[in-house]
């Protein structure tokens, strides 16, 4: 939200009052907001009942550290304590893996990502 409020010239609560429907937005701005959302890609999510987060992603480029276990112990570990289900991908350092990675987290409604992130070394 940050980055269509900087492009559009307008605030960040300008913008959540576009993706919420709220009246109090002048014709224009919310155009130029909506055009802007198209344009990046932006799509909302699915209305799903407030309340504490269910559901959040763990992504790594590489499954291939020796710590990547521990670290997938760990998030589940809390995960379980808070009632959060969790989602394992790795997503292998190929940008079309991660374009599909995106559609199904938005598709999912995840309440949060954890993304691990290892240095290439050659």
């Amino acid at each position: 939200m940050t980055s269509i409020a900087r492009e559009a010239g307008v605030s960040v609560p300008t913008v959540s009052r576009v993706l919420n429907g709220r009246s109090d937005v002048a014709p224009q701005t919310r155009e130029r907001v909506e055009e802007l959302l198209r344009r990046h890609g932006y799509r909302r999510r699915a209305n799903r009942p407030q309340g504490p987060a269910s559901l959040v992603d763990l992504v790594f480029h590489d499954l291939d550290s020796p710590w990547a276990v521990e670290i997938i112990r760990g998030v589940e570990e809390v995960a379980h304590s808070a009632c959060v289900g969790t989602v394992l991908s790795a997503i292998h350092r190929r940008p079309a893996a991660a374009s599909r990675w995106m559609d199904n987290v938005r598709a999912r409604c995840t309440d949060g990502v954890i993304l691990v992130s290892t240095p290439c070394v050659l």
